[in-house]
């Protein structure tokens, strides 16, 4: 019950597409691998700057309040700061700020975390105003 030699097996063709399959596999794992590496891998720098203009900005489709803070950096130049600090730097005030590189080093992002200890205890987030209404009550049983 010997076969030719020259003959194939009917079950070849199915080794052949796993062995593609798996080697596709573990290259796709490796290249996930490196872009979760080198994503991660970025050391954050510190830059020193001054406050070019700090205020509070409303969110129309939201209505959340949020620090719009411009930075004018040593190196020249002038940035758009993110913060998640409650209370925002002073105009003019010298701030260090956090630049990181994102989407590999095609952006870079800055974020200031917030008054260093000691300093004056800068402008806070204002209360936001909540209508309370007398036709409100009405409507309750």
């Amino acid at each position: 019950m010997w076969e030719a030699p020259g003959k194939r097996r009917e079950g070849a063709p199915a080794k052949d597409v796993l062995g593609w399959a798996s080697a596709l596999g573990l290259l796709a794992v490796m290249l996930a691998a490196f872009v979760a590496y080198y994503a991660t891998a970025h050391v954050a720098r510190r830059v020193g700057g001054t406050v070019e203009s700090a205020d509070w900005r409303l969110n129309e489709d939201t209505g959340q309040a949020y620090p719009f803070i411009e930075v004018k950096l040593d190196e020249g130049a002038s940035v758009r700061v993110g913060s998640m600090a409650p209370a925002l730097p002073g105009v003019g005030d010298r701030i260090t700020v956090r630049q990181r590189a994102m989407l590999f080093d095609y952006v870079t992002v800055y974020e200031w975390e917030g008054p260093a200890e000691g300093h004056a205890e800068p402008v806070r987030v204002p209360r936001a105003a909540t209508p309370i209404s007398d036709s409100m009550s009405d409507q309750r049983p």
